[in-house]
């Protein structure tokens, strides 16, 4: 009888270990679902601020395929000079001094760079990465366009006078506005979502460059600041 309760005593002490192993073994996590949600994030951040530029929702645009170089993205940010978005009044802003770090943004540097100080602060918007989609952006009136801006292929295929005035009048060419972004950075611990964007316009491709700097508040993006250095045009 002994032995009979000795037999039941391990058999308990078995299935109670058994159950423990199982709850501590946790299901393997997929890398590559983590890194489908993280960019879905960025990119409907990206999409939203669009929507936000286009006030004539008929009008096509353009959007340029190649991504600015995040590498403009830490230039921008290390001139400090951002300017914080009115909370009451969005067209008012005014300039604000705290929110560079330059703690954190060395850990962006090293985190989305490969280039040291030196190359970043002589970085141009050329080189990043490929490539924007329709599946991006919420808005489609959209012409995305693989030529780089001011390239002689560019301005032949958009401002050359081969191109007649019943070709302008179908397609509309010269009145096209084009938007480049890069590709949205984290940072301060992913409480902010930085991207450098860029509109012009066909006729003359003039245009501004700033960087978009959004926190999340109450579980959404908003847009908080924007930096716009003084010799970008």
């Amino acid at each position: 009888m002994k032995h009979l309760h000795f037999i039941i005593i391990v058999v308990i002490l078995m299935v109670g270990c058994a159950s423990r192993s199982d709850k501590s073994i946790g299901v393997p996590t997929n890398p590559l679902s983590k890194i489908n949600d993280t960019l879905s994030e960025k990119y409907a951040v990206v999409s939203d601020f669009l929507d936000t530029k286009i006030k004539d929702r008929s009008k096509k645009i353009m959007i340029m395929s190649q991504k600015i170089n995040t590498n403009m993205t830490l230039r921008i940010l290390r001139l400090n000079e951002i300017y914080a978005l009115d909370s009451i009044d969005s067209k008012k802003n005014y300039e604000d001094k705290t929110f560079y770090k330059e703690a954190d943004w060395e850990i962006a540097r090293k985190k989305y760079s490969k280039n040291s100080v030196t190359e970043i602060e002589n970085a141009t918007d050329r080189g990043g990465a490929c490539c924007w989609v329709a599946d991006n952006f919420n808005y489609k009136n959209v012409i995305f366009e693989e030529l780089r801006i001011g390239s002689t292929a560019f301005i032949e295929k958009y401002m050359s006078s081969k191109i007649t005035d019943i070709e302008k009048n179908i397609f509309g060419t010269l009145n096209y506005d084009f938007y480049s972004f890069s590709e949205p950075i984290y940072y301060e611990n992913r409480e902010c979502m930085i991207f450098t964007f860029h509109k012009g316009y066909i006729d003359g491709l003039s245009g501004s460059s700033e960087i978009i700097i959004y926190k999340k508040k109450n579980g959404k993006w908003v847009q908080t600041h924007i930096a716009i250095p003084n010799w970008i045009s």
